[in-house]
Order: C-alpha cells, then structure tokens, then sequence
C-alpha cells in the first residue's frame, strides 16, 4: 500500500528486481489499473523531474546490462503501443505513413508468447535512446479533456522491451520480454461526464476493462474457458495474466469523496485480481540447432527480434520453449500481485 507521501523512487524499489529479471530471459508485466486523474500515467511514466516505473527501469535495465558484459550480451528493442477504440496504433511509427495494407493482426510466438505483427521495433543501447523514442511516442498517443482530467488518457497504451540475451559461457540464448501497461481510466460513463467523440472513447475503454475484469474472474475460478478473446486488451496480455509471465497490477485511488465509489470498484477489481494464481516463472530459453556442422545466430518470428533475423543463418533451425530454468525460490503456483496507490 503507497500513501499520498509516497515517493517514485520507492515503488521503482519494491519492482526494480522483477524488471531486470527480463535480461534472464523472463517475461514481466506491470500495469496500472484505476480511474483517470489517480495518478497511473504519473506512476508509470512520471515527469522529467519524477521519473517513473518506465525511464527507471530503463535506466536499470542497461546499468545491469553494462556490468554483464564480460559474461553476456544483449541485444534490446522496443516497441510502443496504443489501443484505442479496440484498434491498435504504432506510437513509434510516422503518423503520417500509409497504413492501408498494415493490420497489426495479435500473434503468438512459441517463445515469448503474444506480440503484434508488422509492429515498429527500434533496436537500443542506452537509457537515453528509449527515453527519446518513448517521449516521441507519448506525443502521439489520444488524449482529451473529460471530467476528471484535463488531459485524459483515451486509450491503453503498452511499451514493450525485448530483450536477447546470450550467456557467452554456455553460449545459451533467452528471450525476454518486459510490458508496461499504462490502462486508460477506468470509471463509468456518468463519472467521466464526456459526450461526442469522447463518450464513443469511454464507452469502448469500458468495453475492454470490463473484458479484463470477465478474465480476471475467470481465472480466479479457474474456469475451463477463459475469454481472452473478447478485447485485443485481453488478448495481448493473455501470457501475462494466465500464463508464465511474472505479473503486477498498481490499483491507483483517488482520496477525494467524489472518487468513493470508484474506489471502491478498483479495489474490488484488484481483490479479484489477486485471487488469481498464474503458473511459474520459466526463461524462455532460445534452442539453437547446429545443422550441416555449423552453428547459425539463433532469431525468433517475434516482431521485436525481426532485425535479429535479418542476417540469420538459414541453416540454423531455431526452436522456441519456456523451460522451467529459473524462478528461484518461487512457489509453483504465485499470485498476480495487486498493489494499491
């Protein structure tokens, strides 16, 4: 539980170890879930003053990556996303550019599970390169004026860090991939006081959070069928919330007493959320086979490895599998942890 004195710097500690785990080849997701003006796109994104969860764990990630170099190497690339109105939008690509023949259709590879295809995926080296690319990013994404905030969030936006890894001791390779979920604001209709445009806007958020709540309790129950397909919200994310991933929610709550009601429907949601037990944390280990006497570079059908495979060696057969390698002291079943601020 973080207070209205809570500092950036101390939930950034409480998930710093998590999201380094993507450069073991871990897939980890945190996502911040509540209504708009509670202060989720502060806690993920921050402002230049008050970094948040994302420039942090940028930051992190290749100060980690700059100490493993005598042991491993990585390659890193990012990609950025919005759902908006149930379609998905390339932040990192010119808005400008004729999308006419793009579907950015959801697949899933057999090694880091959901991704979008034809996505833009720039490879990084520094902290500083991924801050450039996520703010030009941010300026992209659909933001509007409603009753609980001046500039708020009108879609779900998700950056993503793929993440190659190759122990040059074993010479074993891992995937990682690390999602975070920016959600835009979860409050009813009459809440957000929007019409026109912005109500069609509501209405659909709607539409998907409430899919995520039908999943969040489908799960919970442990029911047979689980209906990831109803939002591509739910679809994308449907490795993170049901399957090996390491996974955290942020419930963000407004104290006022205007927000009490929709308070009390994030806390309940976030109740639901925690119930829920995902399988273990496994690396995704990378299965490179060695065919005609010669070893080629592994690379993977993920869109965020496509460059990784431009140059690949065709005679390397590359095999994908989530092994049961890591996790540590990790229990076999772990709950999809829920915090709230």
């Amino acid at each position: 539980m973080y207070g209205p004195d809570s500092t950036q710097e101390a939930v950034f500690k409480d998930t710093e170890s998590l999201m380094t785990s993507v450069l073991d080849g871990f897939n980890v997701c945190i996502f911040a879930y509540g209504q708009s003006g509670t202060g989720k796109t502060f806690t993920m994104e921050g402002s230049d003053e008050l970094p948040g969860l994302v420039p942090r764990a940028m930051m992190r990630i290749f100060e980690d990556i700059q100490g493993r170099t005598n042991n491993y190497q990585h390659d890193c690339f990012i990609s950025m996303i919005e759902i908006y109105n149930e379609n998905i939008r390339d932040l990192l690509r010119d808005p400008k550019a004729d999308l006419s023949k793009v579907k950015f259709d959801i697949m899933r590879d057999p090694l880091v599970g959901m991704y979008v295809k034809d996505l833009t995926s720039e490879q990084i080296h520094t902290a500083s390169h991924a801050r450039t690319l996520i703010k030009a990013g941010n300026t992209n994404r659909a933001v509007a004026s409603t009753g609980l905030n001046d500039q708020s969030s009108r879609s779900h936006m998700i950056v993503t860090l793929t993440v190659r890894t190759r122990n040059l001791k074993s010479g074993d390779n891992y995937v990682g991939k690390l999602s975070l979920v920016d959600l835009a604001g979860s409050e009813r209709l009459a809440k957000s006081q929007t019409t026109g445009q912005a109500q069609k806007e509501t209405m659909a958020i709607n539409k998907s959070l409430s899919a995520l709540g039908t999943v969040i309790a489908s799960l919970a129950t442990s029911e047979k069928h689980v209906p990831y397909r109803d939002s591509k919200l739910t679809y994308l994310l449907q490795d993170s919330l049901g399957g090996n991933s390491k996974t955290l929610m942020f419930v963000n709550c407004g104290p006022a007493q205007g927000n009490c009601g929709e308070t009390i429907n994030s806390l309940n949601f976030a109740s639901r959320a925690k119930t829920v037990a995902l399988g273990k944390a496994t690396k995704n280990r990378e299965d490179v086979v060695e065919t005609g006497g010669k070893a080629g570079k592994a690379s993977t059908v993920m869109a965020a490895a496509n460059k990784l495979g431009n140059d690949a060696d065709p005679s390397a057969e590359v095999k994908g599998s989530a092994r049961g390698e890591g996790g540590g002291d990790e229990k076999k079943k772990k709950k999809l942890g829920a915090k709230a601020r």
